[in-house]
């Protein structure tokens, strides 16, 4: 498992939208000087940044002098983790629109995100220089301040955000920050209790309550607090460390390995996710982390990456066998058996025998499996019921002499197979 500093809140990054956006806050309120037109907002549902970025490309194309259309090219690179490229957008759109406050506000926010926080805090002037009531500003020269360790001055700056906006959920999460890195946990906990009570549903507030509370020695609800968030954001790694090291105190082991051990799945995903993005035409990449999915029953996922990774290399013999294999977790014996055929026919290995035996055993082709068992070189328990059945058809076909040869090899392989299938 690897560790981090778990006892440090998660300050959020967040409060570049008009309005707090939802759950986690920490990547997606990035805010645009317009609405996102609607073909480009579905790709960016859908998850295809690459073509939301070919669409705002072309619109750009054909207006060029269109402040917002940079600005919602550079919320597309700002996703990608393209920073120069979305602070370059910026520039351009201030340079067609410098009244926009949500401009200056929005390359703050990047420039504080790659640390050049002077210039970040130029942006934030300016932005409350041209809407002294928009509030998104405040918070962000909150977030620059607790970056500095300026504790004090960040909650004057996030004061002055929920005076603009009493119901800024972010804010409230900041502060709580702020005020828990000065010391002052009542006032901490106040903050994170309100971001809940305005947003039963957000992410970061349960994780920093949950971390004040463990510090505090409140550790029952501490618990409370990691799991909220885990069922909120399934996906995140660090709520599971961050419950591990309460189990821990609180000599709860199973548990605690239990966590560790689905944190260390979480992290190796996140690396096959990143490696995958990087490399998107390698199809290796695609059956490890179906492998991955696999290994704790994700077979609905492992079966996407399959199918992608088949797509791009259609005789990967890992490929076919991998999804060879999620055919009979879904009792899909003849698909399973395709793919053996297909996977043999390329090149025979003891893995695609031993496919083609399985399936042949779910058909209740007895004979099959146990010629392709042979060839796969597996001796276990399957290959003793494929023995056994087939000394039971035997038997029932009044070949008794014969149906006692086969059942003796299914013995001498398992010694309680009959009372096991029995």
């Amino acid at each position: 498992m690897r560790h981090a500093t778990w006892i440090v809140l998660v300050a959020v990054l967040a409060g570049c939208g008009g309005q707090s956006a939802p759950p986690p806050a920490a990547t997606a309120s990035y805010l645009t000087a317009e609405p996102i037109p609607p073909e480009i907002a579905t790709l960016i549902e859908q998850g295809d940044l690459d073509g939301a970025l070919a669409k705002a490309d072309q619109l750009i194309s054909q207006k060029p002098g269109d402040a917002m259309l940079y600005s919602i090219r550079s919320s597309i690179q700002h996703r990608r983790s393209r920073t120069d490229l979305a602070i370059a957008d910026l520039d351009k759109a201030i340079e067609l629109n410098g009244k926009d406050a949500r401009l200056y506000n929005n390359r703050g926010f990047v420039l504080m995100g790659t640390q050049q926080f002077t210039a970040a805090m130029s942006d934030f002037d300016k932005a409350t220089e041209l809407a002294p009531e928009y509030s998104n500003p405040y918070n962000n020269r909150g977030l620059l301040l607790i970056a500095r360790g300026q504790y004090a001055s960040a909650i004057e700056q996030l004061d002055k955000a929920l005076a603009l906006n009493p119901n800024y959920v972010d804010a409230y999460n900041n502060r709580g920050f702020a005020a828990f890195q000065s010391g002052n946990t009542e006032r901490a906990l106040a903050d994170f209790n309100n971001a809940i009570t305005i947003n039963p549903k957000y992410v970061n507030a349960f994780n920093n309550r949950g971390l004040l509370r463990a510090r505090v020695g409140d550790l029952d609800n501490a618990i409370v607090d990691f799991t909220e968030a885990m069922m909120l954001d399934p996906m995140n790694p660090k709520y599971y460390e961050h419950r591990s090291e309460i189990y821990r105190r609180t000599s709860q082991t199973k548990s605690a390995l239990a966590d560790e051990e689905k944190h260390d799945w979480l992290l190796r995903l996140q690396d096959l996710t990143a490696a995958i993005q990087a490399k998107p035409t390698n199809a290796n990449l695609l059956v490890e982390r179906a492998r991955h999915h696999k290994s704790v029953d994700g077979t609905a996922k492992a079966m996407d990456d399959v199918q992608a990774a088949l797509k791009l290399d259609p005789k990967s013999t890992d490929a076919l066998l991998l999804r060879g294999r999620l055919h009979l977790v879904w009792n899909d014996f003849k698909s399973a058996l395709s793919d053996a055929d297909a996977a043999v026919a390329i090149a025979p290995s003891q893995e695609g025998y031993s496919l083609r035996g399985d399936a042949c055993m779910g058909l209740k082709d007895y004979d099959k499996a146990i010629e392709n068992y042979v060839e796969s070189r597996r001796i276990d328990s399957a290959v003793a019921e494929a023995y056994y059945r087939k000394s039971q058809i035997l038997q029932a076909s009044g070949q008794a002499d014969a149906a006692s040869n086969v059942l003796q090899q299914a013995v001498a392989l398992d010694p309680e197979v009959e009372d096991r299938l029995r």
